[in-house]
This record gives structure tokens, C-alpha cells and sequence, in this order.
């Protein structure tokens, strides 16, 4: 049942509709779309969502009439966001992962078909094997993990569609919302290390760790230029999930000898990790003007929204 709140909007360029805004990838998207008072945004949650300026709904997307939605809202791109994007997760109910990243994807696509809406979907570096890095859009998807293998088949499935499609592959997303419902790298540091807890990182997973307001910055290039393909919008530094902590403890004042650089084998964790999965953007880049933060200064702006939110370590 969608529970809708209206709104009016004026001087609207594009009307966007953003799958699961209440992850930290759509929240960013829905205020990035919202920021310029351009576009008029529709945004879908699992749980009720306060983002003012957009028109959200609560929907448990598995059970909704999709069509019924793109026909209430009038699209002109949708960009789905909502997936289960814990490897872990995935690789411990591969049921509920397919039915989530998998076949909601296939059921949106074909709403997109039927009423000509172009779809951007959200992906992941997880479905490339990480032997080589550096990953161009033309690099072939080989997934090592269940997760991946979903993504990669949901790409596939958008690839395919007769409607305008894009697909935008990110790296180790980071960032701050008020009442997330997943944390990520960046928080999990801080939150540990601020109670004195001694935290466990990778020293040989290699990443291109993005700001999620840089990755919607260029979610919103990809649909206000209707550009199609795959896009890499990913972070400007190559860097070990070790020496990112590592960055993290020293840009918030914390104390980084509670970090302790481990090997992805003594993880143990039941998905596996694709080691060196850093992307290249330099397409993004050209076509978009993608222009991602230096790294030391997107983890001083988590620090000043942590802070203004009453953090002190």
C-alpha cells in the first residue's frame, strides 16, 4: 500500500523517482536532486521517510504494484537505489538477495519498458573479481561473491531493456544520515574506535572509497544529461581498507593504534572478498564532469556533519 504525501513543485525540469531512500545512496540522491529546486522528486521507503521538498511513500517495494507506482508518479527517470547490499547477507540468504536485487530489478525494468522511463541502477565493484583493479567499464563482470554475482545479473537484465538505461558502478560508499538503516566503513571506525574498542581492517582490499554526496552529484549528471551506458562514479584515491581507517582516526582525532590491519583471509567472513576492485572514472569524468573530493577532505565533511549533530569524540 502506497502511503503518498503531496506536495506542489514548480519550475520542475525532470521528475525522478529514487527506490530506497532510506539507505544512505538514496537519502544523498533524493537532497542532491532536491538541492537545486529543479526536479520534482518521488522517493520510496521501507519505513516513513521525512526528506523535505520530496513526495515519499512507504512501500515494501517486493509487494507493490510497480506499474501502478510509475503510473501514479509520472516519471521521467528512475533511479533505483533499494537493493540488500550486505555481502554477508547475501551470501547467508541468497533467496531473499535475488528476490531483492535480482527480480525487483527485473519487475522495474519492465514498468520502465512499458511506459518509456529511462532506469538508472545502482551497482557495485563487487562484480568484478578484484585480480587486476583499476576496473574500466568495458572490464569483464567475473563475480567471486553471491552479492555480486546478484548485481551482475541485475545488470544484465537492465542492459536488455528496449527503454534508456545507465548503470552506475560505486566503491565502498561512506558518509553521514541521521538514523541510517545501514552504517559503512567511515562510521563503523569512528563508532568503535570513540569507546575504545580495538577494530579489525583489511591491509589487502584495495578500494576507491566515494563520498555518497560525490556519488549523487554524478547520479544526478547521469539523469538531467539522460546519458546512458555504464558509469563508474567512484572515489579519487586508491587506497587499502586498512590505511582508509587508517585516514579516518586521524582526520576525527581518534586513536589509531585500536586499528588492527588483518589479511581478508582472517576475516573469516562468509562472503568473499574480491581484493583489488579500485575503479577508473575517467569516463565519468569526461562525459559528466564527474569531479569526486580529495579523500582527507570528504572525511572532514563526515566529521563536520558528525559534529553538528552533536559528535565529540
Amino acid at each position: 500500500m502506497l502511503e503518498l504525501k503531496k506536495i506542489h513543485v514548480f519550475n520542475c525540469n525532470m521528475r525522478i523517482l529514487v527506490t530506497g531512500a532510506n539507505g544512505l545512496v538514496g537519502k544523498k540522491i533524493t537532497r542532491q536532486l532536491l538541492s537545486g529546486g529543479k526536479h520534482e522528486v518521488y522517493a520510496t521507503s521501507l519505513k516513513k521517510l521525512q526528506i523535505p521538498g520530496a513526495v515519499t511513500f512507504t512501500s515494501n517495494l517486493l509487494n507493490a504494484d510497480i506499474n501502478f507506482m510509475v503510473d501514479e508518479t509520472h516519471p521521467d527517470v528512475i533511479i533505483h537505489c533499494a537493493a540488500l547490499s550486505s555481502p554477508d547477507a547475501c551470501e547467508v540468504d541468497r533467496f531473499a538477495c535475488k528476490r531483492l536485487n535480482v527480480d525487483l530489478t527485473a519487475r522495474i525494468a519492465m514498468a520502465c519498458n512499458d511506459y518509456g522511463v529511462q532506469l538508472i541502477l545502482m551497482s557495485t565493484d563487487f562484480v568484478f573479481d578484484g585480480l587486476k583493479g583499476q576496473y574500466a567499464e568495458e572490464d569483464r563482470a567475473n563475480p567471486i561473491c553471491y552479492y555480486g554475482m546478484s548485481k551482475a545479473e541485475a545488470e544484465q537484465v537492465v542492459a536488455s531493456m528496449s527503454a534508456p538505461w545507465a548503470i552506475a558502478r560505486t566503491s565502498l560508499v561512506f558518509g553521514y544520515e541521521q538514523r541510517l538503516s545501514r552504517s559503512n566503513i567511515v562510521l563503523r571506525v569512528a563508532e568503535n574506535l570513540i569507546k575504545g574498542n580495538p577494530f579489525r581492517v583489511a591491509f589487502d582490499q584495495i578500494r576507491t572509497p566515494t563520498l555518497a554526496e560525490d556519488l549523487a552529484r554524478g547520479i544526478e549528471a547521469i539523469a538531467t544529461n539522460r546519458a546512458t551506458g555504464i558509469f563508474h562514479l567512484a572515489g579519487s584515491e586508491i587506497i587499502s581498507v586498512a590505511d582508509l581507517a587508517a585516514r579516518t582516526a586521524e582526520v576525527f582525532g581518534l586513536n589509531p593504534e585500536l586499528l588492527l590491519p588483518v589479511s581478508t583471509e582472517m576475516l573469516t567472513e562468509p562472503a568473499r572478498r574480491p581484493l583489488n576492485t579500485s575503479l577508473c572514472c575517467h569516463k565519468a569524468i569526461e562525459q559528466l564532469g564527474y569531479s569526486p573530493k580529495g579523500l582527507t577532505e570528504a572525511l572532514r565533511l563526515v566529521y563536520s556533519q558528525m559534529k553538528l549533530d552533536g559528535y565529540n569524540p
